[in-house]
């Protein structure tokens, strides 16, 4: 997606056809990608939670222009061939429209189904290699730390080519770097606009260590958007996501000098009937400068603006978060997106 800027959003868990009608909207609207999140449960207990790629098929099916990517996939819940057979049929199903969303994966969807969990650089990065080779429709032998694969080849060969773009969630040194040297983007979470001026450096590294060019990858944004007609009222719509995006991943809150509980961090966190519930209970234990600086929220004017610091940061790709308590309000969400804060970049281009 890298030339140009891009806008869409990452839908909200809900019903399958309350989510396909958003992204049908979405599609009307003219928004570049829709995402929907890859996991095997969430917080709230109860909630819907489907495969993420079979969602995305059903999205294929109703719309025409719209992109469609995960936020994220992860290298342990498929093999790579299988994997690769996946997003290169969701390819073909779509004509062309797939972004694979791929990153280290959290504790939730695999510790408690005995799903491997470790060595996320190296399996991320074999993950991709093996799924590259697999694309060109060659038969391939790969003997690597993790997968063997003898004479294998897949018959669902993507429509892009040479192959989707994938895009490498990534908040820490190592994984940036990661993503500069085999991604086509980079996304990140939990990121002020002065931080993706610092951190943008660990990505190009890793691309001129791939003899590649940062300026040919897409460097996008998962942030959590609200619009309304104050800031204050946005804020009240947006706060709990945005604090709560700490408590999944309190390292990140380091980065700003502060800290928070560790129980609820993504990387050993089980869900349990009470997880959101004590979620919820320790949002004051994130600073609220903190969780406004990574959110983009307010008047479509004051959108405008902290999206613009973003584009001067780096940022080419915006995947807004979009999570509220009353889940309808994202359809308004997006119609105000559309239409009071996208039109003034686009017509800049």
């Amino acid at each position: 997606m890298r030339g140009r800027l891009s806008f869409g959003a990452s839908l909200q868990t809900d019903s399958f056809n309350a989510m396909l009608r958003r992204a049908m909207l979405m599609d009307k609207l003219g928004f570049d990608h829709v995402w929907v999140p890859d996991h095997l449960v969430f917080l709230e207990w109860g909630s819907w939670c489907f495969d993420a790629w079979c969602v995305l098929s059903g999205f294929a099916m109703k719309t025409e222009k719209i992109r469609l990517g995960t936020s994220v996939s992860d290298p342990y819940r498929r093999h790579p061939a299988i994997f690769a057979q996946t997003i290169g049929t969701l390819d073909s199903v779509s004509k062309g429209r797939v972004i694979v969303g791929l990153g280290a994966g959290e504790a939730q969807n695999l510790l408690p189904y005995s799903i491997q969990y470790d060595k996320k650089v190296s399996r991320m990065k074999e993950c991709v290699t093996i799924m590259k080779r697999l694309w060109t429709g060659e038969m391939i032998d790969f003997n690597g730390r993790f997968y063997t694969l003898e004479k294998a080849f897949i018959q669902a060969v993507p429509v892009q080519k040479p192959h989707p773009p994938i895009y490498i969630a990534a908040n820490s040194p190592k994984t940036r770097e990661l993503a500069g040297m085999i991604g086509d983007g980079w996304m990140a979470e939990m990121m002020s606009p002065k931080r993706y001026e610092s951190d943008i450096e660990d990505v190009r590294r890793g691309a001129e260590k791939a003899e590649r060019r940062i300026e040919d990858m897409g460097i996008a944004y998962h942030a959590p958007l609200s619009v309304a007609g104050n800031r204050e009222e946005a804020w009240r719509m947006i706060r709990r996501l945005s604090k709560s995006l700490f408590l999944w991943w309190p390292e990140q809150l380091k980065y700003y000098g502060y800290s928070t509980t560790q129980e609820f961090d993504w990387r050993h966190l089980i869900i349990k009937q009470d997880t959101a519930k004590k979620i919820q209970a320790q949002l004051d234990t994130v600073p609220e400068e903190v969780a406004e600086e990574i959110a983009i929220f307010g008047t479509p004017d004051n959108c405008i603006e902290k999206i613009q610091r973003y584009i001067d940061a780096g940022v080419t790709d915006f995947v807004f978060f979009m999570e509220f308590e009353d889940k309808s309000k994202a359809e308004k969400m997006l119609e105000i997106t559309s239409k009071k804060i996208i039109p003034y970049f686009k017509e800049k281009e």
